[in-house]
């Protein structure tokens, strides 16, 4: 259900109630607590929290101040029922001027006039009068566009059935998420006249949902066919090994490694430190170990990439001592697999930890009576002394048999209890480090991770382990700001992400080891071009040894892995897809694999096949990687360069970032920068979320795509190489060229009649199309001549530059998409 669909019925839920009760309601106070309270925080979605009542200005005292984020957002004057605002007879839906005649009423005039002081002593920009039953919203500040504010228009809501009939446009006016991010704005600007274009005419050169794929040949097929297996070895599904030996070492994993490696050769000296050999009892081997520090918390944070999960499978198998590695316990859970709630969370760890631990411990074999009698000695005497004792006096085989009730009853209503059981006695008899390992929680919410990490201190705490828990560096971030990260302490190993070009190259060039040269069709032999024909008893090699080529060259490695956000798989997922495109000729490959080099293959050439995969033009609306920066917001009316700016904010930011907590910036302030520039925060809210859900931005939680429940934002690896191709690679700007809805109509005439057969018909197509951009742009966004939005200023810059280079000679088209 949608917010506002939920929040109306609330609304009307509690519109019965307060007819209930109406007869009661005679004072100020009266409306304040049953009306206006309720439908703040009951309806609209205000917490308390972020509202101050008789709250303390130069203008006097605010019967009500909203805020959002600990700045005024909304002002609230309140009047008792029986003082009539005079407008319980006036439609909604209208807009009406402040200072005309509808609002003659005494009351009204007076709340109008308050309510506009106190927003200005508050900075706040929306107003509300209300006595419970009558409503009246409007700006109380115009922010600076020289008007005097009663020059405005004021929305006005006669009566509670009135705000049920039109209660979309109640919602939208002072819901707190509508005023959160300015969403009131457009509705105000609808009403006083001020221009929000609802272009009629719309039109993209290539029309929404029309694709034109390149037919491609046997060899092209032959090829993709082999690339399918290739790149399948290549994620190490089927082939655990890879992932191990592929590992990219960097100076942080290997002091990581190092630190670990010590960590853990402690903590066994330790254990073992606790086996005198005199046959002490258990109480002495007890009071030992309290006398050394008995365990290590362990959290190893990276970007999503770095191989954190690969880290510790290595570190175990390859890097830490064979004799040390023996005498540990692994206990491993992949949080990936459970459902992510983190109100089950800690049952589910119980049960898994549990089977972990007892097949680590017997095997597939259970546990003998007597072995449990030995783990849990302490609970049996317990019982002997204590509730079981006439039993075990009578009967010891009948006690006995309790006993093996009771252990079961732990295990199955207290496992908790028994895993901290076994963990003592894999400490104490067996002489082994648990090492417990909580992989893949970061792939869930933080509130997720603070129950993991509290159910794995839960354990430290009282036992000797050695605790290991991977993280993402923003959620280490977020982490250590609150929570359990922040009361205890623990020992924190970064992994940085390696260049994709030195995971990618690691990963052909092992599985070039291993993989067997073979034919499918030796009889056959593929026509190239110009009478060359190759025969496919190369064809595996020849595939293999274009995949080393591309993803040696650089500049291409650093394009997909900026794509696919350093993810590894994303990224092979994009390497196949640009080695096996159409939109590579053959013969262009051909060359590459008989030469050892990328070089006969232009960079304008792996653009459009990175852009385009198998089509002539960019397959708008379903391409994973590649987005369409011009249509980002929903917004028709919004500037088709909101998406850069965005993006180059976000940018800007980055590059001046001194830590960790620099890199992100707030929603609301991203909306408050664009509409300094006149962007309404509608659109620009749109194209966040979109953004988010693109992968242009990344979130301040891993988890979260949706803005409504962002905090803040940073700029992904992704959205910095389409701010690289959106300002000035042609065949990006071409491509888009053809799928962005052109809404001036001369505009797309004269794109269109600029396509034909010659060379220079894309050069100039697109050059009218950038400056389509700019000339929109300047319609509906006003850039200052200031330091804060220097970074602003030079996107027309650089787009101007582009146009002149498309104007005076460029790079011949690589395929014409309106053949």
């Amino acid at each position: 259900m949608e917010p506002v669909d939920s929040a109306f019925s609330r609304f009307e839920e509690l519109r019965t109630e307060i007819a209930d009760y109406g007869t009661s309601i005679i004072t100020e106070a009266d409306t304040r607590l049953k009306v206006i309270d309720r439908i703040f925080t009951e309806v609209l979605g205000w917490p308390h929290g972020s509202i101050l009542t008789e709250d303390t200005s130069s203008a006097g005292f605010l019967d009500y101040n909203f805020q959002v984020e600990n700045r005024s957002r909304l002002i609230v004057e309140a009047k008792k029922d029986e003082r009539p605002l005079g407008v319980s007879n006036k439609p909604a839906k209208r807009g009406f001027l402040i200072k005309g005649p509808v609002f003659a009423e005494q009351a009204a005039r007076e709340g109008i006039a308050q309510a506009i002081r106190y927003c200005g002593a508050k900075n706040a920009e929306l107003a509300c009068v209300t006595n419970g039953a009558e409503w009246i919203v409007f700006r109380g500040t115009r922010l600076g566009d020289g008007l005097d504010t009663d020059q405005g228009c004021a929305f006005i809501f006669g009566s509670l059935s009135q705000i049920s009939n039109n209660f979309a446009l109640f919602f939208d006016l002072l819901s707190r998420d509508s005023v959160r991010t300015f969403n009131f704005r457009p509705h105000f600007q609808e009403v006083e006249g001020i221009r929000i274009r609802a272009s009629e005419f719309s039109r993209s050169l290539i029309q929404p949902g029309v694709t034109r794929r390149i037919p491609v040949g046997d060899l092209a097929a032959d090829v993709d066919r082999v690339m399918a297996t290739f790149f399948d070895r290549l994620t190490g599904a089927q082939d655990p090994e890879l992932i191990v030996e592929c590992f990219v070492e960097t100076a942080e994993s290997r002091a990581a490694d190092s630190q670990l490696a010590k960590v853990s050769e402690d903590l066994i000296g330790k254990i073992r430190s606790l086996d005198t050999g005199e046959g002490g009892a258990l109480s002495r081997v007890i009071e030992r170990a309290t006398q050394v520090k008995r365990h290590e918390f362990v959290v190893i944070v990276g970007h999503k990439g770095s191989g954190k999960s690969t880290f510790i499978t290595r570190f175990f198998q390859k890097v830490l001592r064979r004799e040390i590695a023996r005498e540990c316990i692994s206990l491993r859970v992949n949080l990936a697999d459970s459902t992510g709630d983190g109100a089950s969370i800690v049952e589910w760890l119980d049960r898994h930890f549990l089977t972990e631990l007892e097949r680590a411990l017997f095997g597939v074999d259970a546990p003998e009576f007597d072995e449990l009698q030995g783990i849990f000695f302490d609970e049996y005497k317990r019982l002997i002394a204590g509730p079981y004792a006439a039993l075990y006096r009578k009967d010891k085989n009948e006690f006995k048999i309790e006993f093996g009730r009771w252990l079961e009853a732990l295990r199955t209503a207290n496992p908790n209890e028994y895993i901290v059981g076994l963990v003592r006695h894999a400490v104490n008899s067996r002489k082994k480090l648990p090492v417990i390992v909580l992989d893949n929680a970061d792939h869930f919410d933080v509130d997720f991770q603070q129950r993991v990490y509290q159910y794995a201190r839960s354990i430290y705490e009282r036992e000797v382990c050695l605790v290991i828990m991977p993280i993402t560096d923003r959620t280490s971030w977020q982490l250590s700001k609150h929570g359990a990260f922040q009361s205890f302490e623990h020992e924190t190993l970064f992994l940085p992400t390696p260049l994709t070009q030195h995971v990618l190259n690691k990963r052909v060039q092992y599985l070039h080891e291993k993989i067997e040269n073979g034919r499918q069709k030796p009889s056959d032999r593929y026509f190239v071009k110009n009478g060359i024909s190759l025969s496919l008893k190369d064809l595996v090699a020849f595939s293999k040894s274009l995949t080393a080529i591309f993803l040696e060259t650089a500049e291409t490695s650093h394009w997909i892995g900026c794509l696919a956000n350093r993810d590894v798989r994303r990224a092979l997922e994009i390497a196949r897809s640009l080695v096996t495109s159409a939109n590579l000729r053959v013969e262009d490959l051909l060359k590459a694999y008989l030469t050892g080099t990328a070089a006969p293959v232009s960079r304008n050439r792996v653009a459009a096949a990175l852009i385009r995969g198998n089509y002539r033009n960019y397959p708008a609306g379903n391409h994973k990687f590649v987005q369409n920066v011009f249509t980002l917001s929903a917004d028709s009316d919004a500037s088709p360069l909101l998406g850069l700016r965005i993006l180059q904010l976000l940018k800007d930011r980055a590059s001046a970032a001194v830590d960790d907590d620099d890199y992100q910036i707030g929603i609301e302030e991203i909306i408050q920068y664009m509409a300094l520039m006149g962007i309404d925060s509608r659109a620009t809210t749109s194209c966040l979320d979109l953004m988010l859900k693109s992968g242009l931005v990344l979130p301040n939680d891993p988890t979260i795509d949706a803005v409504a429940d962002v905090r803040q934002v940073e700029i992904s690896p992704s959205g910095e190489q389409h701010h690289f191709w959106a300002i000035g690679n042609f065949e990006y700007l071409s491509a888009m060229a053809d799928v962005t809805p052109i809404l001036d109509e001369e505009t797309y005439v004269h794109m269109e009649t600029s396509l034909g057969p010659t060379k220079k018909w894309w050069k100039e197509k697109t050059s009218i199309f950038v400056g389509y951009l700019l000339s929109e742009d300047a319609i509906s966004c006003t850039v200052f001549d200031h330091v804060s939005y220097e970074g602003q200023r030079r996107i027309a810059a650089h787009l101007g530059r582009t146009k002149n280079r498309l104007e005076d000679g460029g790079n011949p088209p690589l395929v014409n998409t309106h053949n």
